[in-house]
């Protein structure tokens, strides 16, 4: 049971001894009357004295504390019959219950007395249950009841607090004070928050009114919230480290561009995709850099039956020889020094039961080949620390840009791992192998960045003659570039040859450097230095084959990188063929 529960329960009590004729008090051991119901307000105003004259007189000639049974008690403007109950919480004394009437004026029957305590036993042993600490005041913010969560909670004894202030619980920050404040100026419901003894408490304030509908009574409910605020914590903590991690390896949610296939090889082609879609096969994709290799397989993958099951991909290539049998395989908590504490999960688990794709497979060093056969053979991943393996189901698909049998022949490349990735051969041809779709890419990327940047260009029969002829060295993906520059670049809306700004590879091509206008030296430098890097990430995006290719230090690659903010930003839009 809650604090909600228990006050409702609470205030079906109030509600019960408020029906009672008889004027019923309950007395604190130290003479405090801590509880009073309707009746016994019309009591003291019939015999014309107050509550501290009327109790007074009672422990004067009666043991309130101690004592049971019936009583006659002579009190200024009249004599009171009393019947003296125990008040008893948690199975202690705590004081008396006291129900009286005027003499010759008997309002209780037996039977009523035994229901006052039948009702008080019974709300007593619901506060004991309840997991909330639980505190009934006064309007004034007197302790009547508590119950053993709130003892708990604020490492106090009810026998300390019972008829004192409020105030008395949280002395540092007065959550329960400010709540009797707060309720005194507006009865209604009321939420607070705040600290005790490095507790984080949410306190549930909720009024109880007299037959009047004035506030009578206040119930205080107050959850610890710090062992919650705790999990939360570390939820969100997971949380962040979950979201950075699937944006380490790319967990595709989207389907990616349209295969354009107009030219004989990439119709054959796609009619391949779609058969080695349905079967589980292992496929290895290869061709140039920009060929659209990453396009292809996601069509594998969203025409199989893994479609709605995980997608990861990995690139080989950026990830080193030291990290990649922790970030393939995983690892327990404590592995190794610097390991997380609560360990992690490999890819290979993550994609448990989906799609896996190694990119840049050519790029993976022998050791690391020979780990990775192992799990392709023994289809189980062992985490780094485990105690043993874990089976794992992955349909696998590889790709490169390189050439995988002649790495074998050279030695780079172990023959067991080619053949074991070789199930199922895709081979994209460049570009410049197939003409036929030079024109429907560039019809393609035209139509979606018109739309994205709302424009409304069109290409002269001029150009689209120009574009045929270049041989495009980066592919598909520094076709896409040449156009997107096109789009957004000119003022005109007619696109020419002389809107052109690529490399101009083909018949047509001059220097791969060409200089249109006077700038300072150092600005020139810059501008080139930044414009090859970005023409390097397009066509490789691994900063080991971009370091290749300019003939220059990877770590310096990296530096550059960051200084220009180069690949820091993916551009959102899809990839085609």
């Amino acid at each position: 049971m809650n604090g909600e529960a228990a006050f409702r329960r609470y205030a079906d009590f109030d509600a019960i001894l408020n029906s009672i004729y008889c004027a019923i008090f309950i007395v604190h051991t130290d003479g405090r009357a801590v509880y009073r119901n309707g009746a016994a307000d019309e009591l003291k105003a019939e015999l014309g004295v107050t509550e501290d004259e009327l109790i007074g007189a009672l422990e004067a000639q009666i043991d309130v504390v101690h004592g049971q049974g019936r009583f006659a008690v002579a009190v200024e403007g009249g004599m009171i019959i009393c019947h003296l109950l125990p008040w008893t919480q948690a199975g202690q004394r705590q004081g008396s219950i006291i129900v009286a009437h005027i003499s010759g004026k008997e309002r209780c029957s037996a039977q009523e007395l035994d229901n006052v305590i039948d009702v008080l036993e019974e709300i007593d042993a619901i506060l004991e249950v309840v997991a909330d600490g639980i505190v009934v005041a006064d309007k004034n913010g007197v302790i009547i009841r508590v119950n053993k969560a709130l003892e708990t909670t604020f490492g106090i004894k009810r026998r300390d607090v019972l008829g004192r202030s409020m105030e008395i619980l949280d002395r540092e920050h007065s959550v329960c004070g400010e709540l009797v404040r707060k309720m005194n100026e507006d009865p209604k419901r009321i939420v607070v928050s705040g600290t005790y003894k490095q507790k984080e408490l949410l306190c549930t304030g909720a009024p109880i009114f007299d037959r009047q509908h004035r506030l009578k009574t206040i119930v205080i409910s107050i959850q610890d919230m710090s062992a919650l605020n705790t999990l939360r914590k570390k939820l969100e903590e997971q949380r962040l480290y979950t979201k950075s991690y699937m944006r380490e390896i790319s967990l595709f949610n989207g389907s990616g561009g349209p295969i354009v296939a107009h030219s004989p090889a990439m119709k054959k082609i796609l009619h391949l995709v779609h058969v080695v879609a349905d079967v589980e096969s292992v496929v290895l994709i290869t061709g140039e850099s920009g060929t659209g290799k990453e396009v292809v397989v996601n069509e594998i993958y969203h025409t199989s039956r893994r479609k709605d099951k995980p997608f990861i991909k990995i690139n080989c290539g950026a990830i080193p020889d030291t990290l990649f049998e922790s970030e393939l395989f995983g690892y327990e908590s404590g592995a190794f020094t610097g390991a997380r504490r609560q360990g992690k999960v490999g890819f290979f688990e993550l994609a448990n039961k989906g799609t896996l794709l190694l990119d840049e497979v050519g790029e993976l060093s022998l050791a690391a080949q020979v780990k990775l056969l192992r799990v392709i053979q023994e289809k189980e991943v062992q985490r780094i620390g485990a105690a043993k393996p874990v089976k794992v189901d992955v349909r696998l698909i590889a790709a490169t840009n390189k050439d995988l049998w002649s790495m074998v022949c050279q030695g780079t490349f172990r023959q067991d791992l080619y053949y074991r990735l070789n199930v199922i051969h895709i081979h994209i041809p460049p570009l410049r192998e197939r003409r036929e779709d030079i024109i429907p890419l560039v019809n393609y990327f035209l139509k979606y960045f018109n739309e994205k940047y709302g424009k409304e260009k069109e290409i002269s029969p001029e150009l689209y003659r120009f574009l045929m002829r270049q041989d495009w060295p980066g592919n598909i993906r520094e076709l896409e570039n040449a156009v997107e520059t096109m789009i957004v670049l000119p003022s005109e809306n007619k696109l020419t040859p002389s809107h052109f700004v690529g490399k101009g590879t083909g018949e047509d091509s001059g220097a791969a450097v060409k200089v249109q206008r006077l700038v300072p030296w150092k600005r020139a430098v810059e501008e080139m230095e930044k414009e090859l890097l970005m023409q390097a990430y397009r066509e490789y995006r691994s900063t080991r084959a971009m370091a290749k290719a300019l003939e220059i230090d990877q770590s310096t690659v990296v530096r550059k990188m960051k200084k220009w903010g180069v690949g820091s930003h993916e551009k959102d839009k899809n990839d085609a063929i």
